[in-house]
């Protein structure tokens, strides 16, 4: 019988015994050979506890056709992988509002300003990280979850089609069309001049955008006022680092110098897919959050088990883990 996820709370107290062994052993995201088959075993256990749920498929399949009648209690689970009730059927002109079965990446060009999208190719989109990936703006963020990106110029690419997941069979389906092209799509896109650019603008924009929300804190905010621990000597230093590593950034040379990684399902944020992209090396990490590298699976992992996997013929003669 397919394991269920009845209760959210299953699912937090299996994911902190999986990320206490993890942080215990491990520490970071830089990766080891120990730490690289510890990924590949997390990911093929949570797509095949995912694939083998009875809900999974027909979920999926009313999903894609942006079905408002399903109750999604898999793939919304946590209340949290689509957008909030409250945004749902809201006038935003002029971008089309959210429906009860969108996500804030479904359709994203339709929901969004085009000024968010830093490229687009036939399949997907690249997206920078509205939120600014330095722990230091976020001074009263609980520590138990962290606001900030993983790493400097955090950055998103996001397919274009409803994809749910990693562990969403259409992800790995023509060999993993998807999420090789997510990773071609960014890999072109860094080797511009432009594109460099383009990624540092829009950090810059999220140390900007979060820099004012701190010196002005919105109404109904309960402080009113700068938070005492972002100094001026703090705020300095944010954006001083920011123009000191830009030097050290824009020569990262490609595949090598990048962790291209995903959040496997119940782990994910947003109930659609998208690769997380930020360079590896940790002096590119020091201000930003370590909290889920326990979860962020390397897209190489995913691909070397679905390699595998497409080998091991199962009873009846289909491929184990391939779809």
């Amino acid at each position: 019988m397919p394991f269920i996820y009845p209760q959210p709370l299953i699912v937090v107290l299996r994911n902190i015994l999986y990320e206490t062994v993890y942080l215990t052993r491990y520490g970071s995201v830089a990766p080891t050979e120990e730490r690289y088959q510890e990924h590949k075993k997390h990911y093929r256990r949570q797509r095949d506890t995912f694939r083998s749920d009875p809900r999974a498929l027909p979920e999926l399949e009313a999903w894609r056709k942006r079905d408002t009648t399903m109750s999604y209690q898999l793939l919304n689970f946590s209340g949290k992988a689509f957008v909030p009730s409250a945004l749902v059927g809201r006038d935003c002109p002029p971008h089309q509002p959210f429906g009860k079965a969108d996500t804030f990446f479904s359709e994203y060009a339709l929901h969004n300003d085009e000024s968010l999208i830093l490229s687009e190719s036939n399949h997907s989109y690249i997206i920078g990280n509205l939120a600014s990936y330095d722990a230091r703006q976020y001074p009263l963020a609980p520590t138990e979850k962290r606001p900030e990106g993983q790493g400097y110029c955090h950055t998103l690419v996001i397919p274009k089609a409803r994809i749910y997941n990693v562990v969403d069979p259409a992800a790995t389906d023509e060999h993993c069309f998807i999420l090789q092209e997510l990773r071609i799509h960014f890999l072109q896109f860094w080797a511009t001049d432009y594109g460099k650019q383009a990624i540092l603008s829009r950090a810059k924009k999220a140390l900007d955008d979060r820099d004012r929300t701190l010196l002005n804190p919105p109404p109904g905010d309960g402080r009113g006022q700068r938070p005492p621990e972002y100094t001026m000597a703090v705020r300095g230093a944010v954006f001083a680092d920011f123009e000191r590593l830009q030097r050290e950034f824009i020569r990262l040379k490609g595949e090598e110098d990048f962790l291209f990684g995903f959040h496997v399902f119940p782990d994910n944020s947003i109930g659609h897919l998208h690769m997380h992209v930020f360079p590896h090396d940790n002096s590119f990490r020091v201000h930003s959050t370590k909290d889920y590298d326990y979860k962020t699976i390397p897209l190489q992992a995913i691909l070397d088990v679905e390699e595998e996997d497409s080998k091991v013929a199962t009873p009846n003669g289909v491929a184990n883990g391939s779809s």
